[in-house]
């Protein structure tokens, strides 16, 4: 039987460790959460893995591709909206994991669904099947359809899942967008600069040369610096390569991807479309799950597992223990100011003395949602004057020394 490992906080609040022998990971969940603890991680002990891997002689071509390919979520968005539709039209879980298994192209679903549609006609529920892929469906999206099935509305808890998890695609889909315009032009414009300076200019500095007289400084200047880079191509390319392999190992190693993570907010023009993504994005996950019945203890945990950005879960994970401690939400709310602005816990607070805290929740998503899109139009704005100043200059530059070893190559021959 396998072995789990787990991390868990009890009733007083404190975590514990350790291992617990299990069928499968849903029924670890199902024993750990019987015994009244709050899990906070579990996964099956590598050495089992291991075991099992060094057990089988070959690995089938079927079962290497299921386990290469990956379920983009946007397929997960398609199929949960599916499933809704099946299951409000009057058909069985099990008969409508079959249409979806069916028709299904990805190999890695279509072994997820039919793993899925085995366990509940085995008897388990639909969250509980589907909680033993956390990496398709994450905790929040099994909580919200645990709470579901346990009111009878699991349909309507699928249809706010699909809803809440389109529009949290449609938002990344906007930052990522953001992010690469000036990112791309930027590059594009180096490009150029860079095919200039080490291939045009060199062939033009012999002409410029020949042409005697005393050359203007900047001219002086653009052929020293094409014949340096020309020389040194090699060595620059080397350079950079480095310099991004750095950057790649630094943002893969966990110290590395914190320090980048909890300063990025800080970034001229970039850092405010960061802080109010995590907002939109912490706020929405967590009015949903409150709306749907899950205590704002277990609602803050399944939100920490949604967000990427490591030093936020830090930040979530302290105010998990806060909460713990008897603490209201909004109190560790307000200490977390690098991150989430005043405006955030002061609404929360209003919501816990009324008793609407996924109401001012949703109010605070639909404000930072459009001050995000403003920042987002404020930074495109501004992106493109600057670009445009930053490469006419270089343009102007090279073209005024240009024009200036020409004007004094003519004044030689007079």
């Amino acid at each position: 039987m396998p072995q789990y490992s787990y991390q868990v906080v009890g009733r007083d609040g404190k975590t514990a460790r350790g291992t617990f022998s299990a069928g499968s990971l849903s029924e670890a969940v199902s024993a750990l959460r019987g015994q009244g603890l709050a899990i906070t991680s579990i996964k099956e002990q590598e050495g089992q893995a291991a075991a099992k891997t060094a057990s089988v002689p070959s690995v089938n071509l079927n079962d290497l591709l299921i386990r290469l390919s990956r379920v983009k979520q946007s397929d997960v968005v398609i199929l949960l909206w599916q499933l809704a539709a099946l299951i409000t039209a009057g058909v069985s879980i099990v008969a409508s994991l079959v249409v979806l298994e069916q028709q299904s192209r990805n190999r890695r679903l279509k072994f997820i669904l039919s793993s899925v549609r085995r366990d509940v006609e085995a008897g388990k529920a639909l969250s509980d099947a589907m909680i033993q892929f956390p990496g398709t469906f994450p905790i929040m999206v099994t909580s919200i359809l645990k709470t579901g099935e346990t009111t009878g509305l699991l349909d309507t808890a699928m249809e706010r899942v699909a809803k809440y998890w389109e529009e949290r695609l449609e938002l990344m889909r906007k930052v990522i967008s953001s992010s690469l315009y000036p990112a791309i032009v930027l590059l594009v414009s180096l490009g150029v600069i860079i095919f200039m300076v080490s291939y045009v200019l060199p062939k033009l500095a012999p002409f410029l040369e020949s042409m005697g007289g005393e050359m203007p400084w900047n001219t002086r200047l653009l052929i020293d610096i094409a014949g340096n880079a020309s020389a040194n191509l090699g060595k620059l390319g080397i350079g950079l390569g480095c310099l991004v392999v750095v950057m790649a190992v630094v943002y893969y190693l966990p110290a590395g991807r914190y320090f980048i993570d909890r300063y990025k907010t800080r970034i001229p023009l970039m850092g405010p479309i960061f802080q109010y993504t995590v907002v939109v994005h912490f706020a929405k996950t967590l009015a949903l799950l409150v709306s749907s019945g899950v205590s704002v203890l277990e609602a803050l945990k399944a939100t920490r597992e949604t967000i990427s950005n490591t030093a936020v879960k830090k930040v979530i994970e302290r105010m998990v223990d806060r909460v713990l401690r008897g603490e209201n939400l909004s109190d560790p709310l307000l200490r977390a100011g690098n991150y989430f602005p005043p405006m955030v816990g002061n609404m929360v607070k209003v919501g816990e003395e009324t008793g609407s805290v996924d109401s001012s929740l949703l109010m605070v998503a639909d404000i930072y949602g459009k001050l995000l899109q403003a920042k987002i139009d404020k930074m495109i704005s501004l992106m493109e004057p600057i670009l445009i100043v930053v490469l006419g200059g270089i343009v102007g530059f090279i073209a005024a020394a240009l024009v200036g070893a020409m004007v004094a190559g003519y004044g030689n021959v007079q």
